[in-house]
């Protein structure tokens, strides 16, 4: 009988991995077990399988060492039923007793297996599962004939908006099984529902409506695994708002999770909780089940839809890039196409549009990994080499290790190479066989490396124009710009503002430990009015100064006179002009009538640096060369003085920050 590894922590965490043969574990594409760890070596270690079956763990060399049982490996040991394997940030398991497994390290780690499994996998101290099986089947679990399933397919049927649809579905579940709270999940977790509460006990010290609980994926999968409701006793980790800050906090609850299926596959999900030891009945999962049921029947008022792609569609999961018109669908069409093929992708955009979301999209559709990211406008020319190549020992001063290159680390994954119009051209010639064979040398080397990797450059400058005037190459420009995805200014989308504006709303609130109040309607006109020239980045940081500026027990909606006060500048322009850092003018007070000398210091001092940006193209660390100061010195101006490169009217204006 073969063997099981489980990962109990690290980047698999959850993952029942079955050892029949020989297994190769290191952080190389071509392991047979890739770990993404910076402490784990590229061929770290291996595991070998017996006539018998018995397991053997070789250490092939590693830096930081293989350890059985806290005990390193020198050489080769064997493994038996549970032992503890440890390299880098990982443990894993050896054919481990599950029941053994949850009283030690506790309920919240949930393994998730590719094969059907048993009750006991999941590692949850009950679940229900197979009654409700059974009262499908007629069992002694049935429930045939609940009220209330009829009156909620009737309201859901009537119901004109999501808001009215979800009532009906809450008003449901309340007014049989009575939680402390429910909310709807649409997709793989975004929120669409508030939560429940003036039932049950809130958890203690706060607000039901302040509390957040934060629901396992691995949950969520089981249910859906199961395509019907399952129930546990379980740890819950929750974010609760204290007098001055988010806290987090852990308590055993009573948890239901019911898949609202469409096809094969979950297209949102029913949470309900209780703080309770009692678990959840057959009965309450089959009644929970059928109102999934009925509400993936009446695809909840428009709030979930069909999970299944047609040929010409992109489902768009919650991690995806935000945005509901045309131009944006289009956008996401071309990355969806890029993602099945490894061809070169060349994002444009101006700034703040999210060209790094759309090579992140892309990125996890290709089923690649790592994502390694290369800011080509914040790496010093000095170093750039050894940092996108790397180098050897004694390739240079300083070099007393070799070291592995951003591209070497992007073997088997996706090389993002943002800002690529800032990339120095002594760089730009070097880039050429990467992008040409995959194939690089380290500096200090004559050995060629090949790598495997797809390129996705973003730029907010128009490279045409950079090759044109001499600062770009035309040979480089032409193999980046194999497939071309132009992302459009969120001023020309405007109906992407809406779930824009709640998306980062939800995000910024949650980081802030506030609650998300969500925009008024004559707020979210107001938000479609504005320029953005910061587009995404710029909205962002407008609902982000409101929800600070606004006081913690505040209730409703933020309204049209909080985004207006946001969106309010304490000073002027004079005569601006939308190209770069080049044309910008300086950010200056309102003129007054008797100037005096500090005045007339500062304008010369932001007049200086200005000129000095212009003529770097917005790079700091040459301007403050020019300058002849070093670049804290410049910042600290820059940021005395008022002068923001990112909020200025031409968007980004530079390869810094």
């Amino acid at each position: 009988m073969a063997s099981t590894l489980v990962a109990l922590f690290g980047p698999k965490r959850g993952v029942r991995l079955t050892v029949d043969g020989p297994l190769l574990m290191g952080r190389s594409s071509s392991a047979t077990l890739q770990l993404i760890d910076g402490k784990v070596s590229r061929e770290h270690c291996r595991i070998s399988v017996d006539r018998d079956g018995r397991l053997a763990i070789e250490d092939l060399g590693s830096q930081n060492g293989t350890f059985v049982n806290g005990a390193r490996v020198d050489g080769r040991a064997a493994l038996q039923a549970g032992d503890e394997l440890a390299l880098g940030d990982s443990l894993f398991l050896v054919d481990p007793d599950f029941a053994v497994l949850a009283a030690r390290f506790g309920d919240a780690t949930l393994v998730v297996s590719d094969g059907p499994g048993g009750a006991d996998d999941l590692g949850l101290s009950k679940v229900l599962g197979s009654e409700f099986a059974d009262s499908r089947a007629g069992g002694p679990g049935a429930t045939m004939g609940l009220p209330g399933i009829g009156a909620l397919a009737s309201a859901l049927a009537a119901s004109t908006s999501v808001e009215t649809a979800v009532g009906a579905l809450l008003a449901a579940l309340d007014e049989r099984l009575h939680p402390a709270r429910a909310f709807v999940l649409a997709g793989a977790g975004t929120p669409v529902a508030r939560v429940l509460g003036g039932h049950g006990d809130p958890p203690a010290g706060s607000a039901a409506a302040d509390a957040a609980p934060a629901v396992s994926r691995g949950l969520l999968a089981a249910a859906a695994r199961r395509r019907g409701a399952i129930a546990a006793i379980a740890p819950t980790e929750e974010h609760t708002r204290g007098e001055a800050r988010s806290q987090l906090r852990s308590t055993a609850r009573a948890v239901l999770v019911a898949p609202m299926m469409i096809g094969d596959a979950p297209a949102g999900f029913l949470y309900l909780d209780r703080a309770s030891v009692e678990p959840w009945s057959a009965r309450e999962l089959a009644f929970t089940d059928d109102v999934a049921a009925v509400a993936a029947l009446h695809r909840l008022g428009g709030a979930i839809g069909s999970p299944a792609p047609s040929d010409s569609a992109v489902v768009v999961s919650p991690d995806d890039p935000i945005g509901v018109s045309p131009a944006f669908a289009q956008v996401l069409r071309l990355a969806g196409a890029a993602a099945r093929v490894t061809s070169t992708v060349l994002v444009t955009g101006e700034s703040g549009t999210g060209k790094e979301e759309i090579a992140r999209f892309i990125h996890r559709r290709s089923g690649r990994d790592p994502f390694v990211a290369v800011n080509c406008g914040a790496i010093p020319e000095a170093l750039a080499e050894s940092e996108l190549f790397g180098h050897e020992r004694g390739a240079f001063t300083g070099a007393v290790a070799a070291r592995e290159g951003r591209i070497e680390a992007a073997d088997g994954g996706t090389l993002f190479l943002d800002e690529v119009g800032e990339l120095a051209p002594s760089l730009q010639v070097k880039l050429l066989r990467v992008l040409q064979e995959r194939v690089f040398h380290r500096v200090g080397s004559a050995v060629p490396r090949s790598v495997d990797l797809r390129v996705v450059a973003a730029t907010h400058r128009r490279l045409e124009a950079e090759v044109a005037a001499g600062r770009f190459r035309e040979d480089l420009f032409y193999r980046l710009n194999v497939l071309r995805i132009e992302i459009p200014p969120l001023r020309a989308r405007p109906a992407d503002m809406a779930p824009l504006a709640a998306a980062l709303l939800s995000r910024i609130a949650a980081r802030l430990g506030r609650r998300d109040p969500g925009l008024a309607p004559e707020a979210l006109a107001l938000l479609a009015g504005a320029p953005w020239p910061g587009n995404a980045r710029e909205l962002a940081n407008v609902l982000e100064r409101v929800l600070v500026l606004r006081e913690p027990g505040a209730g409703g909606a933020l309204g049209c006179d909080e985004i207006d006060a946001a969106l309010a500048e304490p000073v002027r322009w004079d005569a601006p002009s939308p190209a770069n850092v080049a044309t910008a003018p300086p950010r200056v007070p309102a003129a007054s009538s008797d100037p005096q000398l500090p005045d007339k210091v500062a304008a010369l001092e932001r007049a200086e640096i200005l000129a000095a940006l212009r003529a770097a193209r917005g790079v700091k660390a040459r301007a403050a060369k020019q300058l002849g100061i070093s670049r804290p010195t410049l910042d600290k101006k820059m940021a005395d003085l008022g002068i923001d490169l990112w909020s200025l009217a031409g968007g980004n204006h530079g390869g810094e920050p």
